[in-house]
């Protein structure tokens, strides 16, 4: 059988132009009745896989061009569709010839800085001479140095093993059901539940293709689902408010024939817990009346689960008279009190922390140290500092305080600027043994950072470091919100990097915030690509980012495109998000600008 090299190159562009191409170029080569029956993978940014991953013969190199013509020898098939040239090469490409067609390739893009040409592996001879190999690539890549301080495009966006990485790769640029099902069926990998949890945390934000992968998994051979693999679906389904499917799933773990249930208590816990998210108060109600069904206990740690998702959003009062209610099943102990204390906290009902305080005072209950830490929380949240200070004096006087406790003071005391004061408290904390943890930095770092003391911050900085006190991601946001431009945000951001804290999708949800300000385009692209290659995302908040950000630049045509590919994943939008694009909408036929292609999704 002949083999073949595919050599496929672009231009940069739009990445939805870049995938739509690359998908093309995949179903081509599908139907050519002159291709061999191998199916290659094509990357749409900086790397590709190697090919022996695919158990392929050919190899498929991903190349950027900058669109000039190109002359290949005889024997070289070449083809352009949509922007995209791309090459079928006779046989197979010795590593010279890589080497020769990776500079051919790499003169072309000399007058665009930020690409990068793919890392090039062919067999075993790149391993005869890798040093040399990975020396020359970055000699023809042409990139951009502050690519490696963002996206860390250098390295290859298909480590060794991350199978979970090339499956995401695949769901993204086969647009059909059809493409989806036959790229995984060639791809060559096979399934397992570490692998499926993975591929189900990369598409977290994901519900339809998450969905579509759980279906195909379970249809292999030799596979069967897990109850993590349920659960991990759950959570996300349930994130999109898919009830009706989630009891679908939940039906199907019950029953599995012949073997036990793989239902569990933490399956309920997600249940209730996305019915109280949707404010869905009755429906957690009756789903942990229905535990039973479903093999599972009406017990008191159950119960506790149920009124604290109600608590944690906003239904304190629904919970306190359920905890009322059903004293008798489940009788009030000191958590439970507690639960309720806190969400009333938490909603900054300081009236309603106060008479649930007192009714228990009255009854005789003894309050604990999480119920003090509670009411102190509610009297600082409530700018009630004197009170507090009166408390915590009186807390620590008994010996009854621990790290939260000081924490609650130091930060209420630097919000309200008695710096010193609080620096007071940071320096006796020892006295009781507690010492100070990332969240007292923290505390202190927030309103530093705030006033613009920058050096100051450092110092704090530097003093948690030097005390074995990790910095936490919370820590470097505080810089990064204050940093003043995009060189202070990318020193940060590389020192967040060396400390060993990895960042979170939040992490990036700031940063894009920040950089679409800045009017940095180019690197709000880099840090978009480089939150899905890390499967973090993006989620709602990344996209509702882009879209009002893109639409204070006036860059309404891109901001449709984000809020429509939003809503084809089935995200929900907050409400000022559709009010946006109703403005956006008006302000396009004002102005007679033209959304060119775009379908806009107003559901």
């Amino acid at each position: 059988m002949l083999r073949r090299t595919l050599l496929v190159g672009f231009v940069r562009s739009n990445p939805r132009q870049r995938e739509f191409a690359c998908s093309y170029v995949i179903s081509s080569q599908n139907r050519s009745p002159h291709s061999t029956s191998d199916t290659g993978f094509i990357h749409t940014g900086t790397n590709f896989r190697r090919q022996s991953d695919f158990d392929c013969p050919g190899l498929i190199i991903a190349l950027i061009l900058s669109g000039k013509k190109v002359h290949f020898p005889n024997g070289a098939v070449s083809k352009s569709n949509f922007g995209l040239q791309y090459v079928f090469w006779p046989g197979p490409l010795p590593y010279r010839q890589s080497l020769e067609a990776q500079k051919h390739f790499g003169t072309l893009s000399t007058s665009q800085a930020d690409c990068d040409l793919a890392q090039l592996q062919v067999g075993d001879e790149v391993e005869k001479e890798g040093g040399k190999c990975g020396e020359e690539q970055r000699m023809y890549s042409g990139a951009d140095s502050d690519h490696d301080e963002l996206g860390n495009s250098t390295t290859s966006d298909f480590p060794e093993g991350n199978d979970a990485l090339v499956i995401q790769r695949l769901l993204k640029i086969n647009p059909t059901r059809k493409d989806r099902v036959r790229a995984l069926n060639q791809c060559g990998i096979t399934i397992c539940m570490d692998l499926v949890l993975q591929v189900l945390a990369r598409h977290k934000n994901d519900w339809k293709i998450a969905m579509f992968f759980f279906v195909w998994a379970t249809q292999q051979p030799g596979y069967s689902n897990g109850t993590e693999t349920y659960n991990a679906l759950l959570t996300i389904l349930g994130k999109a408010q898919q009830f009706k499917t989630m009891w679908q799933l939940v039906k199907e773990m019950h029953n599995q024939g012949d073997s036990p249930s793989l239902v569990t208590d933490e399956t309920f816990t997600i249940l209730i817990r996305r019915y109280a998210a949707a404010h869905m108060v009755e429906r957690a109600i009756e789903t942990f009346d229905k535990r039973e069904e479903f093999g599972l206990k009406l017990n008191a740690p159950a119960f506790q689960i149920l009124i604290c998702a109600l608590c944690r959003y906003k239904h304190v009062e629904e919970a306190e008279g359920l905890l009322n209610l059903r004293q008798n099943d489940f009788p009030m102990d000191m958590k439970s009190r507690n639960i309720i204390l806190n969400g009333w906290c938490a909603l900054g009902n300081l009236h309603g922390v106060k008479r649930f305080w007192n009714e228990m005072i009255k009854q005789g209950h003894r309050p604990d140290l999480i119920t003090y830490n509670t009411y102190l929380y509610a009297l600082t949240k409530k700018g009630k500092l004197n009170t507090a200070l009166k408390l915590f004096d009186e807390m620590w006087n008994k010996g009854c305080i621990d790290v939260p406790t000081c924490n609650n003071i130091i930060d209420a005391l630097c919000f309200k600027k008695r710096i010193p004061e609080a620096r007071a408290i940071f320096g006796k904390m020892n006295e009781h043994g507690c010492l100070p943890n990332v969240a007292t930095y923290n505390s202190l770092i927030k309103h530093v950072c705030n006033n613009r003391r920058m050096d100051k911050a450092y110092e704090l900085l530097d003093e948690m470091e030097r005390k074995g006190c990790a910095p936490n991601v919370r820590t470097y946001h505080y810089f990064l919100k204050v940093a003043k431009n995009p060189e202070e945000a990318l020193k940060i951001f590389q020192r967040m990097m060396r400390s060993g804290c990895m960042p979170t999708c939040d992490t990036y949800n700031l940063l894009l915030r920040m950089f679409i300000y800045w009017n940095d385009l180019e690197r709000v692209l880099r840090l978009w690509d480089d939150l899905e290659k890390k499967g973090m995302g993006p989620d709602q908040r990344s996209y509702t980012v882009m879209i009002h950000g893109l639409y204070d630049k006036g860059n309404f045509e891109e901001a449709y495109k984000y809020y429509n590919e939003m809503t084809e994943k089935g995200l929900l939008v907050e409400p000022r998000t559709k009010i946006l694009v109703e403005a956006m909408e008006i302000k396009a036929k004002e102005r007679k600008v033209g959304i060119h292609d775009v379908k806009i999704n107003t559901k």
